[in-house]
């Protein structure tokens, strides 16, 4: 369900899987789950305005417990010059929260 078009279905796929991963004792597993995760979310961000805050404020609340999952997707974050102000916000947010001395550059 992490490829469904309905946003919602996405979102709550992933929640599923986060819920689990805590439960998970192989790291490896745990590692590639993340990676799956990824895609997903940064897809939902080429909707229309209102989809994308909804996942970003939910994208804000999965880095905050496992920013790994989106540490190599920080350019998909950058704000947009035709964004809203409510989407530029959020996306500074994140940015922020995933920033390290690895991709500090970019």
């Amino acid at each position: 369900r992490l490829q469904h078009a309905n946003s919602a279905v996405v979102l709550s796929a992933v929640k599923v899987v986060l819920s689990y991963l805590d439960l998970i004792s192989n790291q490896d597993t745990v590692r590639q789950l993340c990676r799956k995760l990824a895609p997903p979310l940064v897809t939902l961000l080429n909707s229309e305005p209102e989809i994308q805050y909804v996942a970003l404020r939910n994208i804000n609340l999965i880095v905050q417990k496992r920013p790994q999952i989106l540490e190599h997707e920080i350019k998909v974050f950058f704000c947009k010059y035709n964004d809203p102000i409510y989407v530029k916000m959020e996306k500074l947010e994140i940015i922020i929260r995933l920033v390290n001395a690895r991709n500090i550059d970019q």
